[in-house]
């Protein structure tokens, strides 16, 4: 008990609580990165990993479930920034943005299995940004616009991104419970989706 004591940090400086905050949605982040479920987590746990009293944690969210939603918010962040950088920095084409989009979203899903996993379940409802209407809204319209250039409507363009969505998290996650099916190579089969989804 005496040494679990000593590991607790100090009381955060004045003007330090908006650190502390960004140090318990990471510490949650990582947490959820190791539960199957992340309705496992506990206050005590997250308080734990940061250091800090489970009470402390209070000062900065009013429950487990709005610490878990600041935290699902956080990883659509940091997930949709990952996809963004990567069509933002392919070449200039609709067929390269998409690509480029695709890999990043199976990067994303591998390295981050437990986040991704998260993301996606039923029981997290996250609430969205004023002027959106769902989470990963930007994400998405920027594959829409993109697509945008290969259609001959905004509805085509529309239906050609839930298509590729579908088919780039369908690839995603198929594969591991159907791994005895005969599957393309990853890279060959996201541009098949490209070529399908990215080229008039």
């Amino acid at each position: 008990m005496t040494q679990n004591r000593s590991r607790r940090r100090a009381v955060a400086p004045r003007g330090e609580g908006t650190r502390l905050r960004e140090e318990i949605l990471d510490a949650t982040i990582a947490l959820v990165e190791e539960l199957d479920d992340p309705w496992q987590l506990s206050l005590r746990a997250v308080a734990r990993k940061v250091g800090i009293t489970a009470t402390s944690i209070y000062l900065h969210f009013e429950s487990l479930e709005a610490l878990l939603l600041a935290a699902k918010h956080q990883m659509w962040q940091q997930f949709g920034a990952q996809m963004v950088s990567a069509a933002e920095t392919s070449g200039g084409q609709p067929y390269d943005k998409v690509l480029a989009f695709g890999r990043a979203y199976v990067t994303f899903a591998h390295e981050n299995p437990g986040v991704f996993r998260t993301l996606f379940t039923k029981a997290w409802k996250l609430p969205v940004d004023d002027g959106m209407t769902f989470a990963g809204e930007s994400q998405f319209s920027l594959i829409s616009d993109v697509l945008r250039d290969v259609s001959s409507s905004a509805e085509e363009a529309h239906l050609r991104a839930v298509q590729l969505w579908c088919g780039v998290h369908g690839l995603v996650v198929l594969r591991q419970p159907m791994s005895l099916f005969p599957w393309p190579d990853l890279d060959e089969q996201l541009e098949s989706l490209a070529r399908a989804w990215a080229t008039p």
